[in-house]
């Protein structure tokens, strides 16, 4: 082995260790995304150790909700990989001056790394759209380098700048002076000086370059100023090393290979220069609502693990779906196939990113004042309650911490230089929205003192066992009871007081199967309007308040779809308005499909009705139990059901939906073919043998 080679080898080696290393530390710094850090350094691996094989960007693509940690998991690969000089970030999202920054940052790789191995993020890629919402093509100027950076790294961008016309009107003027009778050896004026620095003080020489005549040395005289030698060197600095080689040039020539040489210099600037990113890996970070459904939902009362779950059902294909709101096709295929999917934070996940921020806040006191700090786990958990928004990943839970716990350390210290004490440890504690610090010497207690927490969500869940409470528990529970009953599906919870702004409660339901057959239309239809005709039933017609405005508007919205889209009416057909762009479209010009959707929606309010009034009791201990309790579990729920529920029986509630009736009925039909196929063979056998006989 060549020593070369040996040290090829050693490079790769050192650089594997260092990608290793880097796994481990991310895995300890970012919580709950063990999977997404394999993905990302197995992506980054070939590029990280063999950057001169290849020949395009590696494109790695990084789609999660907000706050989960994309770009700071990149930004940190960066530094764990050395790579932070050679680290180009591009906001997407920056509106403001964003076409200048990022020609600005273009131009820096041109001048410090062109062709190296460089890492580029290109964040709030969602930003990037050339689809608008409206499906119609809108691409800014600015996205058109990105597009060309995707695909093959390389691309033209344009050398011009202010002092390209100066230079140009310096080689007409030296021109001029040349017909004029000026003579120059080796950069020097030989002949009519006192011409040539009298003219070279008119307005075609900008106003920054003149000098006072009597400040010339007429026995020296450059034909081009040394006040030009910096501008010409802004101009090619691909050409020269530095200013003095400017200098060392023009000393050379005489008047016309000096003309030439500045020409040259002009056509240089003034023609494109190729950014070359081929070596580069280049990352895209988004946030794709399209895919992440869940993500406009801020309700802090919704199950951290239930959107959790969702998003781990999300896929390639469903982000290249999502991807087709945004861009068009060709786009999406030079996104390649590396796209690194993350999940939305479980419960787990919130309570150890919790633990990691404290633990981050114990170290930095320690180091600075030299105090032990410990939380108790009721911290915890009061930063969970009142921090988490599902959806909104770590910055929420950042804020809250910053509130609850950073902005009491101040005071922290300051009792004890008051009361001029020593402490070994000093312990936060929580008991609802009293926050108590004790201050321990070897394990003894020797002084406290308590604080109230003002809370932003604790008055928002707090239970009312008001009018409001009532209307909405009742509400709810029309809800949940025809979920239950017609749908056979227990509500995974029901609350009668939330924080959302938006709702008073809610009732979340995971159905169990993944389509809409036409059986079930009617039972769904049933369970928007049973809000509506729950009120109606407890309360009396009178009293019917308008809180069902959603849910008459998703259910209208519902059977619209079903029947104009999804042909589940009479006919099965696309109905649109009729305009000039839906000419291959049915149009409801006799409202018989309109019709349709009154009959469906009076049919399932009847049918709302009916199973209501059969379930009465249940209804009323249901919206009872919600009245004085904020909140009830789907096991709570069960129990209720099986005390009060009309015909209810644990074996009718669908547990699993995977094989409820299509393959058990498929299957069943091949088993009825084949034993037709049997029979006639059978016959055929018969006839066969009578024949020879």
């Amino acid at each position: 082995m060549t020593k070369q080679l040996e040290k090829i080898h050693k490079e790769i080696i050192r650089k594997q260790q260092l990608l290793d290393s880097a796994r481990e530390i991310l895995k300890e710094e970012f919580i709950g995304i063990n999977s997404v850090i394999d993905e990302l350094i197995d992506a980054v691996n070939s590029w990280f150790l063999f950057p001169d094989l290849q020949d395009k960007p590696v494109i790695i693509n990084l789609w999660g909700l907000t706050g989960v940690g994309k770009s700071s998991l990149v930004n940190r690969l960066a530094q764990l990989l050395k790579y932070d000089p050679k680290y180009y970030h591009f906001d997407l999202g920056d509106t403001s001056d964003g076409d200048w920054t990022i020609k600005r940052k273009l131009e820096d790789i041109y001048v410090n790394v062109n062709g190296y191995p460089v890492m580029i993020a290109l964040d709030e890629f969602q930003h990037a759209r050339t689809i608008d919402e409206m499906g119609k093509e809108s691409e800014k100027k600015s996205s058109r380098i990105i597009w060309q950076l995707l695909d093959s790294g390389k691309f033209p961008i344009s050398r011009y700048n202010f002092n390209l016309e100066e230079i140009y009107d310096l080689s007409l003027k030296l021109r001029h002076l040349l017909k004029n009778g000026v003579r120059v050896s080796k950069g020097k004026v030989i002949s009519q000086k006192e011409y040539f620095v009298k003219e070279m003080e008119l307005e075609s020489v900008p106003e920054k370059f003149h000098k006072r005549k009597e400040n010339i040395n007429l026995k020296n005289v450059n034909f081009v100023p040394t006040e030009f030698y910096d501008t010409i060197y802004s101009l090619a600095k691909e050409k020269f090393t530095g200013p003095f080689d400017v200098k060392k040039e023009l000393l050379k020539l005489n008047g016309y290979e000096t003309i030439d040489f500045i020409i040259k210099i002009f056509e240089f600037a003034n023609s494109p220069k190729i950014v070359d990113c081929s070596k580069s890996v280049i990352f895209v970070l988004g946030n794709l609502d399209e895919a992440y459904t869940m993500s406009n939902n801020f309700n802090p009362d919704m199950n951290a693990d239930e959107f959790h779950e969702q998003s781990l059902k999300i896929n390639i294909p469903i982000i290249k779906k999502a991807l087709r709101e945004r861009l068009r096709n060709e786009q999406i295929a030079r996104l390649g196939n590396i796209h690194i999917i993350y999940p939305a934070f479980s419960s787990d996940s919130f309570r150890k990113l919790i633990k990691l921020e404290l633990d981050k806040v114990v170290k930095k006191v320690k180091t600075r004042q030299k105090v032990n700090i410990e939380f108790d786990e009721s911290i915890c958990d009061l930063i969970f309650s009142d921090g988490v928004y599902p959806t909104q990943g770590a910055r929420p839970i950042f804020t809250t911490i910053h509130r609850i716990v950073n902005t009491k350390l101040g005071k922290v210290i300051i009792e004890m230089i008051i009361n001029k004490i020593s402490p070994s440890k000093i312990i936060f504690k929580a008991e609802k929205d009293i926050i108590t610090i004790e201050y321990y010497k070897d394990n003894k207690k020797i002084h406290s003192f308590s604080e109230k927490q003002i809370l932003n969500l604790q008055k928002l869940r707090k239970n009312r066992k008001d009018d409001i409470q009532a209307i909405t528990a009742v509400h709810e529970s029309g809800h949940a009871i025809i979920s239950a009953i017609l749908l056979k599906t227990i509500p995974e919870v029901i609350f009668s007081t939330t924080a959302e702004v938006e709702n008073q409660g809610f009732v979340y339901t995971k159905f169990k199967w993944k389509y809409i057959s036409r059986k079930e239309i009617l039972f769904r239809l049933a369970m928007y309007l049973a809000g509506f005709v729950a009120e109606k039933i407890v309360f009396g017609e009178e009293n019917v308040t308008t809180g069902a405005e959603s849910d008459i508007k998703e259910a209208t919205q519902f059977i619209a779809v079903m029947l104009k889209e999804c042909g589940m009416g009479e006919l099965p057909a696309s109905y649109q308005v009729k305009n000039h762009e839906t000419n291959n479209y049915l149009h409801d010009e006799n409202n018989k499909i309109n019709n349709e959707v009154r009959e469906w929606i009076s049919k399932a309010k009847d049918m709302a009705e009916k199973t209501l009034i059969e379930q009465k009791i249940l209804l009323l201990q249901l919206a009872d139990y919600l009245s004085d309790n904020r909140m009830i579990s789907k096991e709570k729920i069960k129990s209720l059901l099986r005390a009060y529920a009309q015909g209810f029986n644990d074996n009718y509630i669908i547990e699993n939906g995977d094989n409820l009736f299509y393959r058990n009925h498929l299957k069943q039909k091949i088993s009825d073919i084949e034993k037709i196929s049997n029979i006639e063979l059978i016959d055929s056998v018969e006839f066969l043998l009578n024949k020879n006989k």
